[in-house]
């Protein structure tokens, strides 16, 4: 499967992308009241085509089916990105490169990424900002399924520290 087979796939998602869809959910803080309480997107606001993403209590956040194709795209990227690094020698080591479906993968996840609105840099679980188009940048591997998380190969730029001119390299 290619970068582009993963975007393509369309519906609602399937175990495991739908269990971390809660979590592309923004803050309870910063929803309006219809928002936390399902009568508007909790990404675009609109009141139209809502489902229900979870939610305990009261909290009740519902998402657009545009809103929510969009954010199924990129876990979907994501946890596909996830499950080829393990086992492939080349992408999972700590050169920096990727064989041909990693790097088909990492481009779907960026083109993902940014159709989501999500931020340019994203923090690797040690904390280090990482801009996407790094080729030190890996997807979390975890046993759980949770938030997207994500790691690095090679040094570990320490939290807080500029990102070196050689680490925006464009794929």
């Amino acid at each position: 499967m290619t970068g582009a087979d993963v975007l393509l796939i369309g519906g609602e998602p399937h175990e495991p992308e739908a269990l971390p869809l809660i979590y592309e959910v923004p803050r309870a803080s910063d929803l309006t009241w219809q928002q936390n309480h399902g009568q508007s997107c909790v990404w675009c606001g609109e009141g139209a085509g809502l489902a229900p993403l979870g939610g305990a209590g009261g909290w009740r956040p519902y998402g657009c089916a545009p809103c929510r194709q969009i954010r199924i795209a990129f876990l979907r990227a994501f946890v596909t990105w996830r499950r080829h690094l393990p086992e492939c020698e080349q992408c999972s080591g700590t050169s920096g490169t990727w064989c041909r479906d990693g790097w088909y993968l990492a481009l779907a996840h960026n083109e993902a990424h940014e159709a989501a609105g999500k931020p340019e840099l994203v923090r690797c679980a040690c904390g280090c900002a990482l801009p996407l188009t790094s080729l030190r940048i890996r997807p979390y591997i975890e046993n759980t399924v949770g938030r997207p998380r994500y790691s690095h190969t090679g040094y570990c730029l320490r939290p807080g520290r500029p990102v070196p001119a050689e680490e925006v390299e464009q794929r």
